[in-house]
Order: structure tokens, then C-alpha cells, then sequence
């Protein structure tokens, strides 16, 4: 791999998001950027595989996140899907937890327990090297069933 377009030392600086239309603007530095999204716009941003089903796990970040509030210092990591969604790596729970606790009315009676959520994003050739190869196999399948079979 080819790693001459890259600078050591970048750090993404934190991009805000205001509205649906801000994710054109997040800043990648050497594939990465830092993406801070309130929780009201959550339900308009393009995040994928982050829905878990009720499980002890699930409700034990419920019960800190009503008991202490949500922290954003530990980060939900995607990487960036080649239609331009965000696939969660690691956050699907807290994701999941901060969408339900951000509608339970008596939680958040004296203040929100969610403010913002912080990402981080990976966008590299890496990203697209599943999907890429999955491609490539149904595109040879596809071409192998249109061809006339010939005798040997």
C-alpha cells in the first residue's frame, strides 16, 4: 500500500454538525475526522448497524447513561461506507441507549442527559475492500451465466 499522500502528525479538527447538510463539509485528515452530531439531528444522519435489541449489556449503559448522563469522551467509531454511510465499528449501544433515554420525558424532566455524540471516521481504500471484492465476484458470477456454455 501506498502511503506517500499521507502527513504524520494531522490531527482532524472537530467538525460540528448543524444540520443533514453539514456532512459534505466534515474535514478527513489522512482518512480520519472527528464529528461532533447533537441528538436531536441522530435520526437524519446516515448510520448504519448500530440498532441492538434489549440485552443485559444494553441496559447497563441505559442505567449509566441515566444515572451519570451521556460522556462523549469515549468516541463512536465508523468507517465510511462507499454510498457515503457511517457503519458503527464500536458504539452501537451507546448509540442505541442515547436515542432511548433522549425520548423518556421523567429523565430528562431537569435537563438532558444527551447532548452531542461524538465520532470518529475512517475513510480509506480499506473502507470499500469488502464490498469491492464482493463486486467483483458477482460481476465474474454474472458474466459467467450470461455466456453461451460450449462444449470442451
Amino acid at each position: 500500500m501506498d502511503y506517500s499522500g499521507y502527513t504524520v502528525g494531522r490531527i482532524p479538527k472537530l467538525t460540528r454538525i448543524k444540520s443533514p447538510r453539514d456532512i459534505d463539509g466534515i474535514e478527513f485528515v489522512d482518512g480520519v475526522a472527528e464529528v461532533e452530531v447533537p441528538i436531536e439531528l441522530l435520526d437524519q444522519m446516515p448510520i448504519k448497524n448500530y440498532e441492538r435489541l434489549d440485552s443485559p449489556r444494553l441496559n447497563a449503559v441505559l442505567q449509566a447513561i441515566r444515572r451519570e448522563g451521556y460522556s462523549s469522551l469515549d468516541p463512536i467509531i465508523c468507517r465510511v461506507g462507499a454510498l457515503g454511510n457511517w457503519v458503527v465499528i464500536d458504539g452501537g449501544h451507546r448509540i442505541t441507549a442515547a436515542k432511548r433515554i433522549h425520548k423518556e420525558f421523567f429523565t430528562n424532566l431537569w435537563g438532558s442527559k444527551i447532548g452531542d455524540l461524538t465520532f470518529i471516521l475512517f475513510k480509506t481504500p480499506l473502507s470499500y475492500s469488502k464490498l469491492t471484492q464482493a463486486r467483483g465476484r458477482r460481476a465474474g458470477a454474472a458474466k459467467e451465466a450470461s455466456e453461451p456454455q460450449t462444449e470442451k
